[in-house]
């Protein structure tokens, strides 16, 4: 494996401990969703193995993401980012939709006081 690899793996498995981590899953859990062990868990977020496309994707529909956000690239996060969406991810659906719009609100209030 060359250098370019083992960043890749290295980028992915952050990415998989920061969504895990931000859910309030553990790596039993995301492991079960992945059909592997824990420990296999505990090595891709360390970057020692590559992740299967077929366990990546796996893993991006239980932790309720994209492919491409866990394919190492990370985002700016604002402070509590991680908390707000641990709540959102335990709303109901119709909650969440409020919740959204909520959001949505603040958001066009805020770019129409410029």
């Amino acid at each position: 494996m060359n250098t370019y690899e083992k960043r890749q793996d290295a980028q992915i498995g952050e990415a998989l401990r920061l969504r895990r981590e931000a859910l309030g899953f553990t790596q039993a859990q995301l492991g079960k969703a992945m059909a592997v062990t824990f420990q296999q868990v505990q090595k891709y977020e360390q970057g020692r193995n590559s992740v299967r496309v077929a366990k990546l994707l796996m893993a991006a529909e239980f932790l309720k993401c994209e492919v491409g956000d866990l394919l190492g690239q990370k985002p700016e996060e604002t402070p509590g980012t991680a908390r707000l969406v641990r709540a959102w991810s335990a709303l109901g659906p119709e909650q969440r939709e409020a919740v959204t719009a909520l959001v949505e609100a603040f958001r066009r209030t805020e770019a129409g006081s410029c």
